[in-house]
């Protein structure tokens, strides 16, 4: 019988789920709400549907086990989680290999989502082939999440640490008090800052934000500087800090890059950094495909 795993994207809205096989293929896929508000033990429920979902459709392969991308710090060795926001509420701690594990029994293996994204662009992504030195990413969605390798292997860091970009601090662009890079950075933040600019307009969401901008409305335009300046400052320390061969950029404002790509890379060279930057190239699936790879890759 041939091999395959169960691969799991755990986010604060959805679950991605799918059946891997060693080649890559994806063979099945399931989706479902995390319904994260519900709590640590609503969320594992759903990854229990979410491979119960896909089991019909491993019945024909030998099943190595689970691999999972979730959201936090994870201790990889424990499969726990250590740490999270307040996004998902009662997720630290939760033990993957005690509630997934016991109930499936199956190996399990876990690693944080992006650097789970990152392990399947290492895969999956011919650019990084034969690419040696450090590879850094950063995830621009809802937050802002990081990764690390080092010649072609993932460099967590002493606690999981390495490459949680969004934990490290930064100044506001609008008042300049002392933030989170995520709460400065991210999709969110970009949101905000229009929502701080223009708090008579109502609510839209960071891409929407950028279409804004590009039609010429001045508090959309504001708030996208805002955004790229601190998105630039970070890529500007992370050149100077790490000397990395490429970052990539990954995350759902990626979608609309056409309409900010140019203007960050202008930020950058204003900088005095110019680091190699290029779009990760297998969007929502890298972290499903690096959370096969820790199952399969290691066998």
């Amino acid at each position: 019988m041939s091999r395959a795993c169960y691969a799991l994207d755990v986010g604060g809205t959805k679950i991605a789920a799918a059946l891997i096989d060693a080649g890559g293929a994806v063979l099945a896929e399931h989706r479902r709400p995390t319904e994260a508000a519900g709590g640590g033990d609503r969320v594992v429920r759903n990854m229990i549907a979410a491979i119960e979902a896909l089991a019909p459709s491993a019945a024909s392969y030998r099943i190595a086990g689970i691999g999972i991308s979730a959201a936090g710090v994870i201790d990889t060795r424990a499969k726990r989680v250590l740490d999270a926001t307040d996004a998902m509420p009662g997720w630290a701690g939760t033990d993957f290999g005690v509630l997934l594990g016991g109930r499936f029994d199956l190996p399990v293996a876990a690693a944080n989502d992006v650097h789970c994204a990152l392990l399947g662009e290492l895969a999956r992504n011919p650019l990084l082939a034969h690419l040696r030195g450090t590879v850094a990413m950063l995830a621009v969605g809802t937050g802002l999440g990081g990764a690390l390798a080092v010649d072609g292997r993932l460099a967590p860091g002493r606690h999981g640490l390495a490459g949680h970009f969004g934990r490290s601090l930064g100044r506001d662009p609008l008042d300049g008090s002392l933030a989170s890079v995520d709460a400065l950075a991210s999709g969110s933040a970009l949101a905000r800052f229009y929502r701080r600019l223009a708090p008579l307009r109502p609510p839209v969401e960071g891409a929407a934000v950028l279409r804004l901008a590009a039609a010429g409305e001045p508090e959309a335009r504001a708030a996208a500087g805002a955004w790229l300046d601190s998105l630039a400052l970070l890529l500007h320390n992370l050149y100077w800090s790490l000397d990395p061969e490429l970052v990539l950029l990954g995350g759902g404002v990626l979608d609309s890059r056409d309409l900010w790509w140019d203007d960050l890379l202008a930020r950058l060279d204003a900088l005095g950094a110019q680091p190699a930057l290029a779009p990760a190239s297998l969007g929502n699936a890298a972290a499903l495909h690096g959370a096969a790879h820790l199952i399969l890759g290691a066998a």
